[in-house]
């Protein structure tokens, strides 16, 4: 077991995993790469079967379904003026 101190970055080589345990009053973040919105599936499938956290998720989806209608809509004005 390490022990992770205040703003300190861990990083993890290529198919490599650990667990942590948090303690109350604690919080991570985590930095992903790559496409996001492919991650959505895995997301939610584990507020509703591992967290159970109902809430965060209803407040989650809310949020990604408002950004993702304002970015389709956003593009598909410029596509119009394109080819306008």
């Amino acid at each position: 077991m390490f022990i992770v101190y205040v703003g300190s970055l861990e990083y993890l080589e290529w198919g490599s995993v650990y667990g942590i345990h948090l303690k109350a009053g604690t919080w991570a973040v985590e930095y992903a790469r790559g496409f996001v919105p492919s991650t959505l599936f895995t997301a939610i499938a584990d507020s509703m079967f591992c967290t159970l956290d109902y809430v965060s998720l209803y407040y989650t989806a809310r949020l990604v379904i408002k950004t993702m209608v304002l970015e389709a809509g956003y593009y598909m004005t410029h596509v119009q003026e394109l080819f306008a």
